[in-house]
């Protein structure tokens, strides 16, 4: 007896939540042994024993140790950038800004394993030359692009959006690289308002 078109989807589906199931399993379990043993030294048959799979079922899933942290950086990725698509629901451009901004050094703060396997690794393969990394980070500087434009005269007009919206990411990024020397404390989202205001009144004494 054939089976009905509707009991492939239903099995075909079955097959794929369990794949993403074993997936999501794996990267969790990845994440830990990252953070134990730093990624350098980390096994793939260290990553299978953690997520209580065999050697050969992990490659079912991820060819590579690399792979697999690739696959963290995505989901990553994913997640802010639907956090930071939330943010359009603000009316005030400004106040659009601020919040990008507190949430990226809050997604930041919350994930500093991921962050700082990720500082290991770019020794390992320049990250500015990661086409998925470049083509993020230019999706967050066109929503700041966006808010600028949409601020009008209230940002100067002396010069392109651009180059502000560059200047906002410049103060992001020396927040980031300041609170990684100082060894990744409690509290980066709270520099949001400092750079904010940098950014909008500049840096002389008022």
């Amino acid at each position: 007896m054939a089976r009905s078109p509707s009991s492939k989807r239903e099995r075909r589906s079955i097959r794929e939540e369990s794949r993403a199931v074993y997936r999501q399993a794996i990267r969790e379990a990845a994440m830990r042994v990252f953070g134990r043993t730093g990624y350098r030294e980390a096994k793939i048959t260290d990553i299978a024993s953690e997520a209580g799979v065999a050697t050969g079922t992990l490659y079912n899933y991820f060819s590579s140790k690399e792979d697999i942290f690739n696959s963290i950086r995505e989901e990553s990725r994913n997640i802010l950038r639907a956090s930071l698509e939330k943010s359009e629901c603000i009316r005030d451009p400004v106040e659009r800004m601020c919040e990008r901004t507190r949430l990226m050094l809050g997604f930041l703060e919350d994930h500093g394993a991921l962050f700082s396997i990720h500082m290991q690794t770019s020794s390992l393969h320049d990250m500015h030359k990661d086409d998925e990394d470049a083509a993020f980070r230019r999706e967050i500087l066109e929503m700041f692009i966006g808010d600028i434009d949409q601020a009008g005269e209230r940002m100067r007009q002396d010069y392109p959006s651009l180059i502000l919206a560059t200047a906002v990411g410049g103060l992001i990024q020396s927040t980031i690289l300041t609170w990684v020397e100082a060894g990744c404390p409690a509290g980066l989202r709270e520099n949001t308002q400092t750079i904010m205001d940098l950014f909008l009144h500049g840096a002389a004494k008022r």
